[in-house]
């Protein structure tokens, strides 16, 4: 019999993906009993409106996460497997009795650049495949579909109050995902046997180039505006200065690199073993767009 989640823990739910997770979850396993790891600071009325329960605790403090883990069958992380808190997690893990896990990866430890996160979640994703759980891991590409994206949403923001809208590594192939895609994604292969032990890339529809990104959000704004391409190495040069001098820079030139490394990624086995199907870019910023300008309105 496929499996069927009675207690599921999720990690991360009050952050810019796990809410889309929680909610997702919820519509999908009806009778399923919600479990959230929050910290004291999180607004929990969102988690609180779907009947999930709460554990105030913190991902480094393995005696709050025993308590959140109590009794639970399903793990579904949602947080980030590239930071400090990894250790503390697993050894958690190993004194749980937890059958189940489900972790949310990114494609970015892919990359071929020396980027200084790439060890810490190559090393994450080592303690997955070691756990003792039946596991999958999801890797997101860039996730957009609401005002709180890091990413998509401040395009959009600048296409809305600037006519010149700069571009960097305008033929680097970009291939961002939506956020519901992305949790959609996971209760799929929550019940799926056939995705237990294996790693899934999830992306959009279809890839374009960082130019074409750019002119298809101007385009869901409606508005004319002209497109400068940028080369790479004066940019790069800037910001390694800006860098030099800056407290806390907003833009790095590891980011710089990373904008020219191509994005775009299969996803044909998530599509066979899970139905995985994104929706394209064009509808998911359109959807954004006016999201963003209704809370503008407001």
């Amino acid at each position: 019999m496929p499996f069927e989640p009675r207690v599921v823990v999720v990690t991360g739910a009050t952050g810019f993906t796990g809410g889309f997770v929680v909610r997702a979850i919820a519509r999908r396993y009806p009778g399923v009993r919600l479990r959230c790891l929050v910290r004291p600071s999180s607004d929990r009325a969102p988690l609180d409106a779907i009947g999930a329960a709460c554990v105030v605790g913190d991902l480094r403090d393995e005696t709050s996460l025993r308590k959140a883990f109590a009794g639970a069958e399903t793990l579904i992380n949602v947080a980030s497997l590239g930071q400090d808190w990894i250790d503390s997690l697993f050894e958690s893990i190993r004194h749980s009795a937890f059958r189940r896990g489900i972790f949310i990866g990114t494609t970015a430890m892919l990359t071929t650049l020396p980027v200084q996160s790439r060890p810490q979640r190559e090393r994450a994703e080592a303690l997955v495949r070691s756990s003792g759980l039946e596991w999958t891991v999801l890797r997101p590409t860039m996730i957009y579909g609401t005002p709180r994206d890091r990413n998509v949403s401040r395009l959009i923001r600048l296409v809305l109050r600037c006519p010149v809208i700069p571009v960097v590594a305008a033929r680097a192939w970009q291939q961002p995902v939506h956020v519901e895609d992305v949790a959609d994604a996971v209760t799929a292969v929550l019940s799926a046997e056939q995705t237990i032990g294996r790693a899934y890339n999830l992306a959009g529809r279809e890839p374009l180039t960082l130019l074409d990104l750019v002119r298809e959000t101007i385009a869901a704004t409606g508005r004319t505006r002209i497109v400068v391409p940028l080369p790479v190495g004066p940019v790069r040069a800037a910001v390694r200065l800006y860098n030099a001098v800056a407290r806390r820079p907003w833009l790095t030139v590891e980011q710089v690199g990373r904008l020219q490394e191509d994005k775009h990624f299969d996803c044909s086995d998530a599509r066979n073993s899970f139905g995985f199907a994104p929706r394209s870019f064009r509808d998911g910023v359109r959807a954004e767009v006016q999201l963003i300008q209704q809370e503008r309105r407001a």
